[in-house]
This record gives structure tokens, sequence and C-alpha cells, in this order.
């Protein structure tokens, strides 16, 4: 990823026809995604026992989510046969924790869907709410609509830029440093969810064209 300083950025309340002219191009991020992420402001950079709490729970969060992705990639059985015998309690096995999952975060309201640009170093969003370059977030985002426990992200806002027509402010910011393993988790999560949202846009596509 590009390591020079972001350029020519405007101040809160200035307007710009691009929403990416003060933002680092798109193609410097690794992965674009649209899923639900929320944003708080923390008043002073996170200490130590902080981020070690967000780690922890950031890597139970990020294993779980690709548990289920190493488990629907294991091997079936040859033997078609046993796989036929097996897909009824696969099935059943399936509807019982999807049930389990949404009773158990049936209270938990999904923050509204963004997109969302995240590389190793950054992330940047488009928010109802403006922010100063300097604070820091507390940023969670949301990439299973049934199991509802976020990644959370701690970064400080390297740039904000009002956005034309009233739609709000597109936010950069220099994400804090996390350890190795869960940065290459939450890299291979969130490429997992784009490539599943560019096939889900292409399966609509093409139904389209064939209306």
């Amino acid at each position: 990823m590009d390591q020079r300083p972001i350029v020519a950025r405007r101040g809160i309340g200035n307007r710009s026809d691009s929403a990416t002219l003060p933002m680092r191009d798109q193609a410097d991020f690794s992965s674009c995604l649209t899923i639900p992420i929320c944003s708080d402001g923390i008043c002073h950079p996170p200490s130590h026992a902080i981020r070690e709490a967000v780690d922890r729970s950031n890597a139970s969060v990020l294993g779980f989510l690709l548990q289920e992705v190493d488990l629907d990639a294991m091997p079936r059985p040859a033997d078609e046969r046993l796989a036929e015998a097996l897909a009824p309690l696969r099935i059943k096995l399936d509807m019982l924790i999807d049930m389990i999952g949404r009773l158990s975060y049936r209270d938990v309201e999904l923050p509204p869907v963004c997109e969302v640009m995240l590389g190793p170093t950054e992330i940047a969003w488009c928010s109802k709410k403006p922010r100063q370059r300097g604070d820091w977030l507390r940023i969670q985002l949301y990439f299973h609509s049934t199991f509802r426990e976020p990644v959370v992200l701690i970064a400080e806002v390297s740039g904000c830029v009002e956005l034309a027509g009233g739609e709000g402010y597109r936010i950069v910011a220099d994400l804090a440093d996390m350890p190795e393993n869960i940065a290459e988790r939450l890299a291979r999560v969130a490429l997992l969810a784009q490539r599943h949202q560019r096939v889900r846009q292409t399966v609509r596509t093409a139904r389209m064209g064939e209306a």
C-alpha cells in the first residue's frame, strides 16, 4: 500500500464535487465492502489495556467467522450415498444454528449499511456526522447478518470531506496497530466478504438482463 501522506485535504465544511478527491485512490485499498458500520468518538488515544481487550475480542470474532468458511471448504464424502444421507442432517444443523443465532441477537440492531474501503493501515467510509482530523474513533464492522458481533477497529481520523448535496461526510482514518495474526485474519474475512458481494452482484445483474 502506498505509504505517502494524504495530500490536498480539505477542512470540514468545505464541499467537494468529488468525494474521493482529497482521499487515497480506491485502488490503494485492499477491499471495498458494503456492510453495516458505526463509529464512536473516544476522548484520547486508547490505552494498552483497551487495545489488548479489543485484540482479544477481534481474535474471537474473526476466528468464528473464518471457522464457518473453513467448514464449508472442507472436502465432502466421495461416496454419493453417504453424502446424500448426510445432506438432511446438514440442513437441519444449519437451520438450528441459524435459529439460535437469531434468537441470541434479536435485540441487537445493526447500524446502517455503508460502502467501506479497507486497507492494511487505513479505512474510509461515509458518515452523517463530521469528524475532526486527529479524532480517535472506535469503529465497529459487522460482517455477518446473524452473528452480530462486530470487528472493532481503533483509528485516528486523518481527513474529512463534506459530500455534495448534503449526503454527509467521507472520512478516512489511520488504523491503530494490531497483532499480525489478527490483521491477516481481518484481511482474509474482508476479501471473502468482498468476493461474495461481487458474486451476488453479478448474479443480480445477470437476472436483470434476462428479465
